[in-house]
């Protein structure tokens, strides 16, 4: 229609009503990439309040995560302490050596505890955050995480010392002294005798014995020992992320 109209008026020479027309289409041309770039851009900003109640969400379930590895820790210094400590006694567990054995088999326990960072790479591969507010409190979070990278790898301790328990220890034992629920482990201390009186006797001095296991176990539970603290600090640090997450989602 407005191409006709055009037509017309530059047949009739009407400059007026040409130039008339031009501005029309021009500020309809306007209006519509305008319009278009706020679509996009609303489209954005409801991508990225998604992804950021998204990590949000990835950030509390790594504090809860984060606490029951906590505890497991403290439950396997506590262990690696008593094992040292008898060791270093010199005395003997006589016909009582399956506390000492469980210890032992306790200190060896290990968890990853590098956290779930999936929708912050997202976020970072689309360009967003885009308050720096927020990137500056997950990376702190993430920073914190990283600082405690001597606990990411198995210590040498767990594989010298499971390499001395029989088997069919090491079976009862992941049976009946060790818990795992809905992903919380747990290390039971009064757990039911899996071996006879002579075989954890044996198999304690056998352990004791190995010149390698108290300077192994001295170094993994010197490491481990500030896990607790540092991973008290880690939650900290992502309750301050989630609330700069918070304050940003409250803008949207």
């Amino acid at each position: 229609m407005i191409l006709r109209r055009l037509t017309k008026h530059v047949k009739d020479q009407n400059w007026f009503a040409v130039g008339l027309d031009f501005l029309i289409v021009v500020f309809g041309v306007f209006i519509g990439i305008q319009l278009g770039n706020w679509n996009s851009a609303q489209a954005l900003k409801a991508r990225e309040a998604g992804l950021l109640a998204e990590l949000r969400r990835e950030l509390e379930t790594s504090i809860t995560v984060t606490n029951q590895k906590r505890d497991a820790f403290t439950q396997v210094i506590a262990a690696g302490e008593r094992s040292l400590a008898f060791i270093e006694s010199g005395a003997s567990c006589e016909t009582e050596c399956w506390p000492v054995l469980v210890d032992f088999f306790h200190a060896s326990q290990w968890q990853a505890i590098d956290v779930n960072r999936s929708t912050y790479d997202e976020m970072r591969r689309q360009g967003m955050p885009h308050s720096r507010a927020v990137i500056d409190a997950v990376e702190n979070y993430l920073l914190q995480n990283q600082n405690m990278a001597n606990t990411h790898r198995l210590p040498v301790y767990r594989s010298l010392v499971r390499q001395m328990i029989p088997v069919s220890v090491q079976t009862h034992y992941w049976s009946t002294c060790f818990d795992l629920s809905d992903g919380k482990e747990a290390y039971v201390l009064d757990c039911p005798k899996g071996a006879s009186k002579a075989v954890a006797a044996r198999t304690v001095n056998k352990i004791r014995a190995h010149p390698g296991i108290e300077p192994n176990l001295t170094e993994w539970i010197g490491i481990m020992v500030s896990n607790p603290a540092d991973l008290g600090e880690q939650n900290e640090a992502a309750r301050r992320a989630m609330a700069v997450i918070d304050a940003e989602l409250e803008r949207y």
